[in-house]
Formats: structure tokens, sequence, C-alpha cells
């Protein structure tokens, strides 16, 4: 925000326009001695009229700016800035997304993967204070994004999350494993595993059990988020490592008895999200859930800006002067 130290002096800044508007009769209100524009052993300006004018013309509005900006710089601008400082840690939410082939599936506009990302960059519009990680799996679990603050950097690589980047299987429990695994020890209030599928785990070595198990001994909380409708639902899937498509119905339907099992160890909530409205409402309650109570405290910076417009009015009164003498004005 501009503020001014001494605002009562803005009014100088009509005088810079009138300079301008007055063109003409500059010479009959030139008071006082004058000053020619010819110099020593130097031929008088040799241009044509319209050139002439025109050089005048530029000359008079470049001393009305320089006039403008030594108004505002005697005035006092000063940039002044507010920023918020958070006084203590936030949660910790790590997302676990599963981006199997089933995750191509169109019963979500655009796909039911679209529809996660997009809900989850959502989500992070919502939060402030709280690290936020992100990790993928498939057949095998990778992770995207480690816990950070930088939401605009999380949100450039979970836009890249596609359906079969990592396998054609789902790992549940290497994924919630991977996530544990870059879990912050210790320093956040509370710490929550957000697991989002479409499908029973059929791939990876450890159990889905075990590792909510672990999450819940080691005080995090995982919430499963069931994401797709049962039944035959259309699918427009695209090969990431052949560039295949393969377009079609599939068969969608998973065990929600065993998630809503594996919400429960990890000692968290299972959510169904069958629609676009069930989903937003889950991250709706887990957004109340995962918030943190923030002491904060404001901060002002002050920039002033008095000597660099000073500096350029400088600047651009000199410019209209070596115009002046260029084209033969007496304009100042």
């Amino acid at each position: 925000m501009l503020t001014f130290e001494r605002p009562f002096l803005l009014p100088l800044l009509v005088l810079a326009p009138l300079c301008v508007l007055l063109g003409p009769r500059w010479r009959a209100l030139h008071f006082g001695p004058r000053f020619p524009i010819a110099t020593a052993g130097h031929a008088p300006f040799s241009g044509t009229p319209l050139v002439r004018r025109a050089g005048r013309r530029i000359g008079q509005c470049l001393f009305a700016l320089g006039l403008s900006l030594v108004a505002l710089a005697a005035a006092g601008p000063t940039l002044v800035g507010h920023r918020m400082l958070y006084l203590t840690r936030g949660n910790e939410i790590l997302f676990a997304v599963d981006v199997s082939p089933s995750m191509a599936a169109r019963d979500f506009a655009p796909t039911r993967l679209d529809a996660a990302k997009a809900i989850i960059g959502e989500f992070l519009n919502s939060r402030r204070n709280e690290t936020v990680g992100l990790v993928a799996f498939g057949s095998e679990a990778a992770l995207v994004c480690p816990p950070t603050l930088d939401y605009a950097a999380l949100k450039k690589r979970l836009a890249d999350l596609a359906p079969g980047m990592l396998g054609d299987g789902t790992a549940l429990g290497s994924g919630i494993g991977l996530a544990l695994a870059h879990a912050s020890a210790k320093g956040a209030p509370s710490r929550f595993l957000v697991l989002l599928t479409d499908g029973e785990s059929n791939a990876g070595t450890l159990a889905p059990g075990t590792a909510a198990e672990l999450a819940a001994r080691r005080g995090v909380a995982v919430f499963v988020v069931g994401v797709g409708s049962e039944g035959d639902v259309p699918i427009n899937y695209v090969d990431p490592e052949t560039g295949k498509r393969s377009e079609g119905s599939y068969r969608s339907g998973f065990d929600q008895s065993a998630l809503e099992a594996l919400a429960r160890s990890g000692g968290g909530r299972y959510f169904a999200a069958g629609n676009a409205a069930a989903l937003a409402a889950a991250f709706s309650a887990l957004g109340e859930e995962s918030l943190s109570l923030a002491v904060t405290r404001s901060v002002s910076t002050e920039r002033p800006l008095a000597q660099p417009a000073l500096a350029f009015a400088l600047a651009v009164l000199v410019l209209a002067r070596l115009l002046a003498l260029a084209t033969g004005g007496d304009f100042l």
C-alpha cells in the first residue's frame, strides 16, 4: 500500500499538467531573466518546423513529468507492506494418491484422478501454516513432494500425476508406508495421512492394515477416501509407456468394508466419495479436522520512495533540457 508522509503537498501535482496545457503561452508567462538556448560556437537549430514543434511538445511533457515527480518526492511516498508471521508450527498432512490405471475412469469429470487432483488443489488454497506432502502409488510408491509450506511447488508436482505412471497395480500398503516414512518425527502438533484410492490392495509386500497400525502407533491418523462409484463406468486410458489408448467400460468396485477397517486401524475415518459432491464434503470435513490453531503476529514493513522518485525526476528534467538544446526550444 502506498502512503505519503506529507499528503498536503500532493496538490502541487496539478502544476505539471498546467505547464503542458499552457504550452504556447509559456513565453508570455516566463517572468524574470531569459536564458538563451543557443550555445556559443554552435549553429542554431536547422530542423523543419514540424520537428521543432514536436521536439518542443515532447520537451514540455518531459518537463511536466519531472515537476510531477518532484512534487511526488516532496510528499514523501512510502510503500507499506503487511505480512503475517506464524509463531507456532502447524499440523502436518501427507496425501497418498492412487495413480493406478482405474483412476482414469470417467464417473468423475473428467477422470477420478483429475477430480482428486483438483480437490487437493482447492484444499491447499485454504491452508496457511500446515506442512503438506505428497506420495503417489500404483504397483510401486514414489515420493512426489516432501512435506512443505511451498504449496505452489506441490501443486506443480501434483499436476504431473497420471494414471498408470507407477504400474498397473494398487499397493495401498506401500503408499501408506512411504508417506509414513516421510512424516516428521516430531514438532507438528498433529499429523494426518490421507489415502485416496478407488480399489483394493493387489500389489506390494507391505500389508495395508500393518502399515495403518504402524502409523497409528507413531501418532499419524490415517484417513481413507474411497474415490469412485460401483458398477460399469466409462474409461479412457493412455498407457504411459506405450502411448496406446484404451477406451470402453470398466467394472468398478472396491471393498468398502476393507477400506473402513483400514481407517479404523489407522485411528482415522473413512469417507465414501462416489461423486463430486461427496468428494467435496469429505475434504471439507478433512479441512476442519486438520486445521491448526496458529499463534500469529502481523508485521509491517516500510520502504521510502522519495529518493528514487527525486532521482528519476532530475533525470527527466535533464533529458527535457537536452531536448530543448537539440531543437532550439525555449520552454525551460
